[in-house]
């Protein structure tokens, strides 16, 4: 695969990542307001309190899932590093070695916590205030290991 494709498929993801941070960033202008959340404010949420709390998660997945299938694969081609059916444990390995990612394991708990509301339902309030208050206090956590990856990109493949 040529540097240039590899750099071109980039951009586009870099493009649909910082759309979903701009869109993460929004909601949590707005859940700065009252978060965190126990379990009585959760069972008592607006309409608009949740509608913003639905777009944090939509979006942090969204993130979280084009990094994780998109992202990190095509910044290890871009650098020359062979990906073609690594595991994606490989994957992860190879950036925390290039200090893409403080460890491999912080990347595991993030997918974890994301994974465990997915498994929540809306009548365990005390669960599901638990876990979006865990994933709106580790987005941040997203978003560095984006801006990571792409500055790294900006010094090593541009």
């Amino acid at each position: 695969m040529s540097k240039d494709r590899a750099k071109e498929k980039l951009e586009k993801i870099f493009y649909e990542c910082d759309r979903h941070i701009l869109r993460l960033d929004s909601a949590n202008s707005f859940l700065n307001t009252f978060m965190p959340l126990n379990k009585d404010e959760y069972q008592s949420l607006s309409d608009e309190k949740v509608v913003y709390i639905d777009q944090f998660l939509f979006r942090f997945a969204k993130l979280q899932d084009t990094m994780g299938q998109k992202l990190f694969r095509w910044i290890l081609i871009c650098i020359d590093e062979e990906v073609e059916g690594k595991p994606f444990v490989d994957i992860l390995n190879r950036l925390e070695k290039l200090s893409l990612l403080n460890s491999a394991n912080e990347w595991r708990e993030l997918r974890e916590d994301r994974n465990e509301l997915s498994h929540n339902y809306e009548d365990e309030p005390e669960i599901m205030s638990e876990t979006i208050n865990k994933l709106f206090k580790k987005h941040y956590k997203l978003i560095e290991i984006y801006t990571k990856i792409k500055d790294f990109y900006n010094k090593k493949c541009k």
